[in-house]
């Protein structure tokens, strides 16, 4: 092997001038950077939905709450959160008040089979899942045999203006579905849990080499696997994406790859972190609704 290759770094010619040959990585968690963002950009909008606007500081304020809501249920350091959602705003206020909380999340797919879904709750010890009314009975049915002992529900018609949903629900517009109790499990409607617990600001204290995030592989050769992501290992890989992309806050994001699988994950956690808007995208399917976000 010649090593004078390697040591004149040809490769960097091929970089944008705009990326410099190595860069200088900061240590601060995924949640110490988001609430720089909300001390920077207070009132700009994070997340637009359906017409709905969320701000940066409604935004802090919503995931402080579902925080103290999971902290108040008994959720510790290292723990799992089930997310098994579409992009929604539920799912990124899940990301954020769990990182906050000192949690862990996984991401579950809402297109898991049964036995698929089962395998991935008990390989990851998920303490609570957060999931939609239209897609509850997908844990309905395997919640007799999984560790989860609570499940938060949210609507699609969550965070969406009142005429809108008002109309949306009774025009049949907005997809809803029953909620029934689950035995042995404690069942309650996303926004009760935000209703009912403080806005009082939360961080629990992490190290850089705990674990935030576990993502499962497509399990094409056997049952899927979680991959352990730390706070520093996405939070490098952030700082190299958003350097590599030239991502400014000015920037507006289509958030259409799904949060529960790693691309979405990270784009959509890269760039709430870098304070630019996200156009929250339910159904990447939908082109009609893309064209026009």
């Amino acid at each position: 092997m010649n090593n004078d290759v390697y040591s004149s770094k040809p490769w960097l010619k091929h970089y944008d001038k705009h990326v410099p040959p190595t860069l200088t990585y900061e240590t601060k968690s995924f949640a110490e950077k988001f609430s720089e963002m909300v001390q920077k950009y207070p009132d700009k909008t994070a997340l637009i939905y359906m017409g709905a606007h969320i701000t940066f500081k409604q935004l802090d304020e919503l995931s402080n709450r579902l925080a103290n809501y999971l902290l108040g249920i008994g959720l510790k350091p290292d723990d799992v959160v089930g997310l098994h959602l579409p992009n929604i705003p539920a799912h990124y206020i899940g990301v954020v008040a769990v990182q906050k909380a000192g949690g862990v999340t996984t991401g579950l797919s809402p297109l898991l089979t049964p036995s698929e879904m089962e395998h991935q709750l008990n390989d990851s010890r998920t303490k609570v899942v957060i999931t939609l009314d239209i897609l509850f009975e997908k844990i309905a049915e395997v919640s007799n045999s999984t560790p989860f002992t609570h499940v938060v529900v949210t609507e699609i018609a969550d965070f969406l203006p009142g005429v809108k949903r008002v109309l949306g629900k009774l025009l049949k517009k907005i997809p809803t579905a029953p909620v029934n109790p689950l035995k042995g499990k404690e069942v309650v409607r996303f926004m009760d849990a935000i209703k009912q617990s403080p806005p009082a600001s939360v961080l629990v204290k992490r190290n850089w080499e705990d674990m935030i995030f576990m993502m499962y592989t497509g399990g094409t050769t056997g049952p899927a696997k979680g991959a352990i992501l730390t706070q520093k290992s996405y939070m490098s890989n952030r700082h190299q994406v958003l350097t590599w992309l030239d991502l400014q806050p000015e920037d507006i994001a289509l958030s259409a790859f799904p949060l529960f699988h790693i691309a979405g994950l990270a784009l959509g956690g890269f760039t709430m972190t870098q304070g630019i808007t996200q156009i929250c995208v339910p159904n990447p399917r939908d082109a009609h609704f893309l064209i026009n976000a």
